[in-house]
Order: C-alpha cells, then structure tokens, then sequence
C-alpha cells in the first residue's frame, strides 16, 4: 500500500485530507503537523521518513496570513518558497513524489477572462510573490511534483470566509463584506477528494502545474449572500468598495481560474461551489451542535 505523507496536518487543508481518508483506503496517509515535520528543516523530514516510509508527500504546510506578510514578509519567505525548496531536495534525494499547492494571488487580477496556468504572474502582495517562488521552485524539480493552484478555499475546518461570516452572523444584524473583488470559492474536501483521487492517474505528473477551483465565477459579496441564504441566517449582507475596506495587502480584482486542463488532463468533473457550500454549512452546523 503506497504511503503518503501529509504534512501541515492541523491547518484546514490537512483537516481535511484527515476526514476524507477512509474514503481511500488503498492509499496509507501519514499525518505530521509542523512541531514534527517542519517542511523548513530537511532533518525532521529525514527522521520521519526513516520512522516512517512514505513513497509521496503532500505538503498542506503554509504561510497564509495574507497581511500579516506584509510586515513579516521573512516568515511567508521561509515557508512558502524555502521550504518547498527543502522539500524538494529531500524527494529528489530519496526518490519521493511530491504534490503542492498554491494560491490564485500569484495574479494581478487585470486580465478579464480566466487564467490559464501558463500565464504570465504578476503578484501584488508578500504572500502571492512568497507562493510563486515556491511554483517557480517546484517547476525547476527533477522528482515527480505537481503543483494544485487553487482559490478562496472554504472548508468546516480551519480559519476561512465561510466559517469567520458565520460566526460574525451571530452577534451581528449586518455585515459588510467587498463586492468588486471576483474569483471561484473552492471547497477543501472537494480538493482533497481530487488529489486522493488521482495519485495513481497516469497522467498526474504530465504538467507541473493545475488550476483547481469551482465555478461559477463570483464576488466575495455574492459568495456571501449565499453563505447567509444556506445558513439561513436573518443576517443581512452589504456591499462595500474594497477601499472602503482597507488592508495591508492588496488584493487582485478578478483571479478566476481556467480549470480546463485539469479536468481534460486527469478526468475530473468539477462540481459547482454552491452544493458543496451547502454541504459544508451543514458540518459546521453539526460540528457545532455536538
């Protein structure tokens, strides 16, 4: 049975790898959070693997405080570019897949259809230009490696838009939230699903990069509402310019993801983020009510 390791496994991406896994029982997934395997020193990972074998690694470990890069630009450095650096010298010594992900940030946002992975980056904050390096990193390494790039990723776990709004809805009759910022909602489970889902494809390791999010395109006002309308909360949603909100980093207009080659490439069929938004208010809802 082939092994995987999962490292970052206590942030939401790790979470959820770890609930869908026995959805996968041909696959062994071995989680690791950062106080074990700590993606920036090559020793931990030579411990674990020694302890551990493992054939792959699925790094969910990250630097995904988007502001607070922008005034400890060092810290998002460290994990999102050297580390996945470290990672891969480690697979190519030891002969290990590797898979990754980044972040649709490493866009401008100014073109007007949606990206495809070969278009040129341009990232406008710390923590986008942190990600790209990692993407510019993994495409230069000589192990199977592949990297997901996905969007606004939501999930029951973890610290995300859907779970922050909702628990905002409860002390508050209105919240306001940018309505000129647009992109597609990606659901963690449906993610991780995907990625368990095509290790043994034989096509995964073609590109060494995907595109990974669920249409249909919308803005974070949208999104918003129809979290509110799912949740059933009386809660009310208003639009707001983004600089009537503003923040340390500077977000991309529109960073909506052309999904074309990864559904063509690995046969998949991405479902819409309404349905899984649905069904992602409805754990929350039971994790909280247990």
């Amino acid at each position: 049975m082939p092994s995987y390791l999962i490292t970052g496994a206590r942030g939401q991406l790790g979470q959820c790898f770890h609930y869908i896994q026995k959805e996968f029982p041909q696959h062994q997934l071995l989680f690791a959070a950062s106080s074990e395997v700590d993606i920036t020193r090559s020793e931990t990972l030579r411990a674990y693997h020694d302890k551990h074998h493992f054939e792959g690694i699925i790094n969910c470990a990250a630097y995904t405080q988007v502001d607070q890069a922008e005034s400890a630009p060092e810290q998002a450095q460290q994990l999102n570019a050297e580390g996945v650096k470290t990672l891969i010298q480690f697979a190519e010594a030891e002969g290990v897949k590797l898979i990754h992900f980044s972040t649709d940030f490493v866009f401008d946002g100014q073109k007007k259809d949606a990206y495809l992975e070969q278009d040129p980056s341009h990232p406008l904050n710390n923590y986008g230009q942190s990600k790209r390096e990692g993407e510019l990193y993994l495409a230069q390494a000589h192990c199977p490696a592949v990297c997901f790039r996905v969007s606004w990723l939501f999930s029951p776990f973890g610290t995300n838009f859907v779970k922050t709004l909702l628990q905002a809805s409860q002390s508050k009759s209105v919240v306001q939230v940018v309505d000129d910022q647009f992109g597609k909602p990606t659901y963690c489970i449906d993610l991780a699903r995907a990625v368990l889902g095509s290790l043994e494809h034989p096509n995964l390791f073609t590109h060494k990069i995907y595109h990974f999010a669920q249409g249909p395109k919308t803005s974070w006002y949208d999104f918003a509402q129809k979290i509110m309308e799912a949740a059933e909360s009386p809660c009310k949603v208003e639009p707001i310019p983004s600089g009537a909100y503003p923040a340390p980093a500077l977000r991309p207009h529109c960073t909506s993801l052309d999904t074309q080659r990864i559904e063509n490439t690995l046969s998949l069929n991405l479902r819409n983020w309404e349905p899984a938004l649905k069904e992602c208010i409805q754990q929350i809802q039971k994790n909280e009510s247990l």
